[in-house]
């Protein structure tokens, strides 16, 4: 990726070092400022990161007519300069590893019409009225991000104009042209596609560069057939200064930005093959803006393949290990079969014990009838162990015959587990992860007496007090100490816990920005605490949430009080 990038760069630097020469010399232009997408992409002016594929080639013929793409006031009235121009884009590119494309197109320009410049002298430069050969384009872009069906993409790349075309008939401009681009796209939803362009028109002639931009986006129809919706496409200037429309004319140029809108309708007729029409009027003031333009297209251009005709393809919708495309009934759980027309399908009994499947509890496993709907059709010993279910104790759990507390067959008992190792094993432990003493209340039974941890949080049971202070860190009172050492020896306990926020509220009296000041101070003190206690102070950083948070009503004098609290929240755990 970096070759190509660097590639992108050297070719524009080769483009503007060979500016200054060409700058003397009195040039032509290719006026229109339409140059198609790639075939494949999906608007007909905005190229997208879109690649599609691997080893996939695609191509396209593209009509354009564009009416009055250059008028111009000469001796003191409008000249219709160019008052019609047909050309026809014919181009094709190659996909490469689902992430790169290589391009090229060349226009032809099909049919011209006009009045023609006035030249030196009022002499009156013809028109060409038959085909004439534009400038070759060749290009290359990337996919960077995204997938190509994801809602966002971006991708970059670069077309570069090589003049093969005349300099007298509109279609050339005399020189090497280059546009390094930048390339958005992607799908919201379903039914929506988008794409956006931003790119540079770089001229090593004496015409201006140009910044070229746009974006399309189009509804999709008729499981993705047919796409209908608008694009716009647009090119400002660069700089000023006069421009050369035909060998011995120059104009002077403004920095008018010339742009066209665009509602086009593309189908696929059966496979790759699409068809497609737009249309739309020319907008602002710039030279080869048209009043209208028309366009039509035929193109090959195989898509990318939907994963949901992939999942398709591989569907087992009854789970019975029967993929529904051989599956006779693939709605109804049943097995492999030799016979087509029943592979898959249900049968009155499957395990040959003699009980209908509709009845039997262990249809795929031969037993014997049972009283007990729970047990009927299933083995003697459900659970395998050897101890028959009549002296099972535990008959769907397989256990050894030796009795293991009076009850044969029954699995022996988990061993006890205590990890914290406060004395109380954790099936009894309201605290499984922090040490506290016996209770008899279950709730606090092995827990701090201080401190409590539900998920990410860990909570005070008792509030941090803090002294009035005018220094940058509010002193805390020596009555906190006990629920801060509690809070220090969970932190302890806890060293898969790599990142805590400490964090301090306050209630809703006061300004809001003093409270939160005040509460990042606390949040500060108590981390200074927790580290000059031996937490290391990488672990820890601070929040101070002023009033933000409250969990309690701050109307009563018992709900602020509530929410004037220090808190922990484990924000990075080891895995």
């Amino acid at each position: 990726m970096k070759a190509f990038v660097s590639g992108v760069a050297l070719l524009v630097a080769a483009a503007m070092l060979s500016a200054p020469a060409a700058a003397q010399e009195a040039g032509a232009i290719a006026l229109d400022p339409l140059d198609p997408s790639s075939a494949g992409d999906p608007f007909f002016g905005i190229p997208s990161p879109f690649i599609g594929g691997h080893l996939v080639p695609r191509g396209h013929v593209l009509f354009s007519h564009a009416a009055s793409p250059l008028t111009l006031s000469q001796n003191g009235e409008e000249r219709a300069v160019v008052g019609g121009q047909s050309i026809l884009h014919i181009g094709a590119t190659f996909a490469l590893f689902d992430r790169l494309q290589i391009a090229a197109q060349l226009p032809l320009a099909v049919a011209q019409s006009g009045e023609g410049a006035l030249g030196a002298g009022g002499a009156t430069e013809a028109i060409p009225s038959g085909p004439a050969l534009g400038d070759l384009r060749l290009g290359a872009r990337i996919r960077l991000f995204g997938e190509e069906r994801g809602v966002f993409q971006i991708g970059t790349g670069f077309a570069l104009h090589l003049p093969t075309g005349a300099s007298d008939n509109y279609m050339g401009d005399g020189s090497i042209r280059i546009s390094p681009q930048l390339l958005l796209g992607g799908r919201i939803g379903e039914r929506i596609v988008w794409s956006a362009l931003g790119s540079g028109m770089f001229r090593s002639s004496g015409n201006p560069s140009t910044l070229v931009y746009g974006a399309g986006a189009a509804v999709l129809f008729w499981n993705e057939r047919l796409q209908i919706g608008p694009e716009i496409y647009a090119s400002t200037p660069l700089q000023g200064g006069s421009l050369g429309i035909t060998e011995q004319t120059r104009v002077e140029h403004a920095r008018a930005t010339r742009a066209e809108v665009l509602l086009g309708a593309r189908g696929w007729v059966f496979s790759g093959l699409a068809v497609g029409a737009a249309g739309g009027p020319g907008l602002g003031e710039g030279l080869g803006t048209p009043s209208f333009r028309v366009i039509g297209t035929l193109a090959w251009a195989p898509r990318a393949e939907d994963p949901r005709v992939q999942a398709k393809a591989t569907a087992d919708s009854d789970e019975d290990g029967v993929l529904d495309e051989s599956d006779a009934c693939p709605y109804a759980y049943g097995p492999k079969h030799a016979d087509p027309k029943r592979n898959g399908c249900p049968v009155v009994d499957g395990d040959d014990d003699g009980i209908p499947d509709p009845e039997d509890a262990c249809p795929e496993q031969g037993g014997v009838a049972s009283g007990d709907p729970s047990k009927n059709g299933c083995p003697a010993d459900a659970d395998g162990d050897g101890v028959p279910d009549s002296l099972d104790a535990c008959p769907s759990e397989s256990g050894p015959a030796e009795s293991v507390g009076g009850r044969p067959g029954c699995p022996a008992p988990p061993p006890v587990v205590d990890r914290d190792g406060d004395g109380i094993h954790d099936g009894e432990d309201a605290c499984p992860g922090e040490k506290g003493p016996a209770s008899t209340e279950p709730s606090a039974h092995g827990c701090p007496k201080l401190v409590r941890v539900r998920g990410d949080e860990v909570m005070l049971l008792d509030p941090v007090l803090f002294r009035v202070s005018t220094a940058a860190l509010p002193p805390i009172e020596a009555k906190s100490n006990p629920v801060l050492e509690e809070l220090k020896e969970v932190v302890l306990q806890h060293p898969e816990w790599v990142k805590i926020e400490v964090q301090a509220h306050t209630d809703n009296t006061g300004n809001a920005k003093y409270n939160e000041t005040l509460s990042t101070a606390r949040a500060e003190s108590v981390r200074k605490w927790l580290v000059d206690k031996g937490i290391p102070a990488e672990r820890l950083v601070v929040k101070g949430y002023g009033g933000s948070k409250p969990i309690a009503d701050n109307a009563t004098n018992a709900g602020r009080e509530k929410n004037r609290r220090v808190q922990l929240l484990v924000l990075q755990k080891t895995p």
